[in-house]
């Protein structure tokens, strides 16, 4: 089988780094993939390594934030989007790709050229495309979800939270969970369950996340400034980069409660991990994550979370008290009680850090990633098969 994938950036956040461990798996099993990809970025590296051929193209994104939203700009992406398709088909069918899947929602082109390919095409959905309401659909919500069953033999979802959310416009038995893999991104020396040593100055807490108004960012300094009025001596790090808009915001809310010394800003970190062992607790306020990378990570290297009840996937990887411990988001002064709780009993959190490692082990492996991707790409294929064979004009254009 040869695939080709549509990536929707060549940057290595969380749905590049799924991307990517699903692509090592495969290859593993004898997939043929391809990967277009609409930019340069630190993507095109790790496909080298791998000996994935890739090529650019630059087809747009189909949503944008309310901000840009102007009707011109709306009007130029999806004529982009249109034209663009064109050329993807012919490097589709050139390189005799058996099927195209879309790696996100946030790209349209991909779709409308396995179309015109005559490729059946699959969506991989990876966020909660409807949620954000700072995110609009150039072509609405609702048509934008009609096109994509329109143009879909089979979705799959990275939780049963984001097929709840998407059930709305697509019928849901069209849609597949499959568990992403979250590999570990370096080779640990030390016991998965080590905490913070005690040459620590404080009380660490940790989120790793693009600094976006979803992860919850905000939530997590009041907390902090909640703790340290109780006599707690904590420092919180964020680790990510994101909207500099934002970044200004949450700076600010640090200067208003005098945290100044005890929030740390690191930034993009390819490799996060360091931090989340350096770490006490790692912290997930994100108000709806679809799946939850760091959130795996935390818990294959032993670490004891608090996040949020109510932010669809997370809720399906923490089982409060048991693997983690749930707060309601929104709520600071709970998030600041249950990290008084781990701060004040350590055996706790060695206890949720270390169920957590068990839980989470063997079970977000790339053999199994890829092996239950591959019999869904064999679905979408077979059911394709069974219709006419047509001939494509593509095929015909690079004879």
């Amino acid at each position: 089988m040869r695939v080709c994938f549509v990536s929707h950036t060549a940057k290595k956040y969380g749905a590049e780094l799924a991307l990517l461990e699903l692509l090592q798996g495969l290859v593993a099993e004898g997939v043929d993939c391809k990967v277009l990809v609409p930019k340069k970025g630190p993507l095109l590296t790790a496909l080298d390594q791998l000996h994935i051929e890739w090529k650019i193209i630059g087809y747009p994104f189909w949503v944008a934030g309310a901000r840009r939203r102007w009707m011109s700009g709306r009007i130029l992406r999806t004529v982009r989007t249109l034209l663009l398709a064109i050329p993807m088909a012919h490097i589709i069918a050139k390189w005799q790709c058996d099927l195209v899947c879309s790696n996100t929602m946030t790209i349209g082109a991909g779709a409308l050229a396995a179309r015109l390919a005559k490729r059946p095409h699959v969506w991989h959905l990876h966020e909660f495309g409807y949620r954000d309401p700072n995110l609009l659909f150039d072509l609405g919500e609702r048509r934008t979800a009609r096109l994509m069953d329109r143009l879909s033999a089979i979705f799959i979802a990275n939780s049963y939270a984001v097929v709840k959310h998407y059930g709305r416009y697509i019928n849901q038995e069209r849609i597949k969970v499959v568990y992403q893999a979250v590999t570990l991104r370096d080779e640990i020396e030390s016991s998965p369950g080590n905490h913070a040593t005690t040459d620590k100055p404080c009380f660490t807490c940790v989120i790793v996340g693009s600094l976006h108004i979803a992860k919850g960012q905000d939530e997590a300094i009041r907390a902090l400034a909640e703790i340290v009025r109780r006599g707690v001596d904590m420092e919180l790090l964020f680790v990510g980069a994101g909207s500099k808009r934002y970044r200004k915001v949450l700076g600010q809310q640090v200067r208003d409660f005098g945290l100044e010394q005890r929030v740390k800003f690191i930034g993009y970190a390819e490799n996060p991990l360091p931090y989340i062992r350096m770490a006490d607790v790692v912290l997930v306020c994100s108000r709806w994550e679809a799946f939850g990378r760091a959130t795996v990570e935390a818990m294959l290297l032993g670490k004891p979370i608090i996040a949020t009840a109510n932010s669809g996937g997370t809720a399906e990887l923490i089982h409060d008290g048991e693997t983690g411990l749930l707060y309601e988001a929104g709520n600071h002064v709970e998030l600041a009680d249950k990290i008084q709780r781990l701060y004040q009993i350590p055996s706790e959190g060695i206890r949720l850090g270390t169920a957590a490692r068990m839980w989470a082990a063997g079970r977000f492996t790339q053999q199994r990633y890829a092996r239950e991707v591959l019999s869904l790409l064999s679905e979408a294929l077979t059911k394709e098969q069974h219709a006419a064979p047509a001939v494509n004009q593509f095929e015909q254009s690079d004879d």
